[in-house]
């Protein structure tokens, strides 16, 4: 059965239930204010009479209730579209960031802003393992000089930078 059909007949079966007791009550008034019921209207004249009013009502109520369950099963199914869509999306990011190759193609049910966005997270992981695979291999460097002093070159080098100090007076 349809959630619609299952809506409608729980809803029906609830206005019969609330409408049963109304009728009794009825009844019961004109029994107890000892009211003679008149030999035209009977019951039937008395229901033929209300019928036209309570029917218009009711359907205009129920196209109400209707549409607007409607619009909330569309909303809540949306909502239950979006929150799969979302958990697909956080799955395969999963998946792209663990170093696993995913075709994307295979998943039409994301979104263009989801699918640039993964794209941009599998071209990221690349670049990151591409880097890594080169920075872990150094290029040996040459063993630095033994000179002590750093022969005449560093000692012109330090007579440059050499700032004259002014001695104190003695005394």
């Amino acid at each position: 059965m349809n959630t619609a059909q299952v809506k409608k007949a729980i809803k029906k079966s609830a206005q019969q239930i609330a409408q049963e007791p109304l009728e009794l009550l009825k009844n019961v008034a004109r029994q107890v204010s000892g009211e003679e019921l008149k030999p035209n209207a009977g019951p039937d004249m008395h229901q033929d009479r209300s019928d036209p009013e309570i029917p218009q009502d009711e359907t205009n109520y129920k196209k109400q209730v209707t549409e607007q369950d409607g619009r909330h099963l569309q909303a809540l199914e949306s909502e239950l579209k979006d929150i799969r869509r979302q958990k697909i999306f956080k799955d395969l990011m999963q998946r792209i960031q663990n170093g696993e190759d995913v075709p994307l193609e295979e998943f039409a049910e994301l979104s263009f802003e989801q699918k640039d966005v993964l794209k941009a997270q599998i071209q990221a992981v690349k670049d990151r393992n591409l880097q890594q695979v080169t920075s872990s291999v150094d290029m040996p460097q040459a063993k630095r000089g033994r000179k002590m002093g750093g022969g005449q070159k560093g000692a012109a080098k330090r007579e440059e930078t050499r700032v004259e100090k002014p001695v104190p007076p003695s005394g």
